[in-house]
């Protein structure tokens, strides 16, 4: 027998490991694979000494291969060249192939809006096609996302049980945007503002300002939003939109809810009777129709107001143009080119007054008048039943009339609780002092007959128009209307004291 050990290249990732050469066969043992694989190859010249699997298994330990070996194969192998027909590049053990660690990569754990989300169902079935919004509120401090390691790889060996180590997996790339940290131990990704989670690519960010280029309709749905709300079109009716830090519209406002923590600006609006404005800071608008604002700051038109009911902590402004109908309310002082109109409904007009306070306390008296009716209605019927001759008849009735009676009792405890609550809430109501109030309105044009105005104790009906510019005030001491020459909202009304 002669063979040939060494190991030498024989083509791209092949190593000839021995070569033996008998009288009964020629057999010739390869590396491949860069010594993943060992491989045979055999000529037989005498079928009946062909090499045996024992012979085979102890040329491949001599070469150091032995935890690798398949003896399945072997056996193959053995059993094909006793037969003569000669196995070429025949495998016959396998190492183990290294493998890569996983990539690190980021887990999203709030919803950014491009994911499939289900329409709200209620509670019979309905589906509301409004409720669209998918995207989540993001609050400040909040966790949006889990950073995962990479791992460390599985290592593997070669034929003859050489090391072969594993890469490790690859770092998340994950970015962090504006509006975001990533935590010290790199694990967490943590909002630093309220808004809501944008990922673009491998960047993470937390924008606060959600931007519609188009109208808001069933694509869009009702917007709820932890921050500026900004639409480049238009708001259809019976479309609500919700934002904390602000909302701008550039087009018309139908029948819609408008609420903000922050200022307000919008073109047109027509309410309907139903729309409405409520917001934390000022308002800017150029014409609103039959709309309920309650705003706290200052509310500026550029245009008209019609049949609306304004409200404002700060000033209202319509410099250029009118006010009428409906009722406007302002606690800094009113300033408007042309109020009222010649016929139609009533204009009336308040200055100087705080109206939270107002609105309180007018809802206080309503429920006092409310409950104070109802307990009584209830004690005259349950008079009524006490009386009632056919309750001592059939047994049935009089379980029924026991059991109305019992209610209506239940009823009058928790109505007269109530009215006892806001009777003593009315007793000890007290005005707040607002050192800014000015119960001054301005006219810069005129002022049509028929207009209502209150200023601090005094209310009066304008009888003949009065032309602008002019300032009217309350004459405190004889609880009268004084109309004076013009001076600016600025200048409050107890420091004029010009009379025309």
């Amino acid at each position: 027998m002669g063979s040939a050990t060494s190991q030498k290249s024989v083509g791209i990732g092949i190593k000839l490991i021995a070569e033996y050469v008998t009288d009964a066969y020629d057999l010739k043992l390869e590396a491949h694979d860069n010594q993943l694989e060992c491989r045979a190859s055999i000529t037989v010249h005498d079928t009946a000494n062909s090499i045996p699997p024992v012979e085979l298994i102890s040329l491949l330990r001599k070469n150091d291969i032995a935890r690798s070996v398949d003896l399945e194969q072997v056996a193959i192998f053995c059993t094909e060249a006793a037969q003569g027909e000669n196995p070429q590049n025949f495998v016959l053990a396998s190492g183990m192939r290294p493998v890569k660690g996983e990539d690190g990569w980021f887990e999203l754990i709030v919803s950014t809006g491009d994911e499939e989300s289900p329409l709200p169902v209620d509670e019979k079935g309905r589906v509301d096609f409004k409720a669209v919004q998918s995207f989540s509120n993001v609050e400040q401090d909040q966790q949006i996302g889990e950073i995962h390691p990479p791992t460390q790889g599985l290592a593997g060996e070669t034929i003859t049980g050489v090391p072969l180590p594993a890469k490790a997996g690859e770092p998340s790339k994950l970015i962090a945007g504006e509006g975001v940290v990533i935590s010290p131990e790199g694990t967490h990704v943590i909002a630093t503002k309220p808004g809501r989670a944008v990922l673009d690519k491998n960047k993470i960010s937390v924008l606060d300002e959600f931007l519609i280029s188009g109208d808001v309709d069933l694509s869009v749905g009702h917007i709820t939003f932890n921050g500026f709300v900004v639409v480049k079109g238009d708001v259809l009716d019976d479309f609500n939109i919700t934002a904390t830090k602000g909302i701008t519209i550039t087009g018309a406002v139908g029948m819609c809810q408008i609420k903000s923590e922050g200022p307000v600006t919008i073109g047109t609006m027509a309410g309907q009777g139903s729309g409405s404005i409520r917001c934390g800071g000022d308002l800017k608008a150029s014409y609103l129709n039959h709309v309920t604002v309650e705003c706290q700051g200052n509310i500026s038109i550029s245009r008209e107001v019609r049949n609306s009911v304004l409200k404002a902590t700060g000033r209202i402004e319509v410099p250029k143009g009118l006010i009428t109908g409906g009722r406007t309310v302002a606690l800094e002082g009113i300033e408007v080119k042309i109020l009222g109109a010649r016929a139609g409904v009533k204009t009336y007009v308040t200055s100087g007054v705080y109206f939270p306070e107002e609105d309180r306390l007018e809802y206080l008296k309503t429920q006092l008048k409310s409950t104070g009716k109802q307990t009584t209605t209830i004690k005259d019927t349950l008079s009524l039943l006490e009386k009632n001759p056919l309750k001592n008849s059939r047994k049935a009735l009089q379980e029924a009339i026991e059991l109305r009676a019992e209610i209506l009792k239940k009823r009058f405890s928790k109505l007269d609780s109530e009215h006892k609550n806001i009777s003593t809430e009315l007793d000890s109501f007290k005005k707040a002092e607002h050192p800014t109030a000015n119960p001054k309105i301005n006219i810069l044009d005129v002022a049509k007959e028929g207009v209502v105005v209150a200023l601090g104790q005094a209310i009066t009906t304008i009888q003949e128009e009065i032309s602008g510019p002019t300032s009217i005030v309350e004459d405190s001491p004889l609880g009268e209307i004084r109309i004076m020459t013009y001076s600016p909202l600025t200048i409050p009304a107890d420091e004029t004291d010009e009379k025309t």
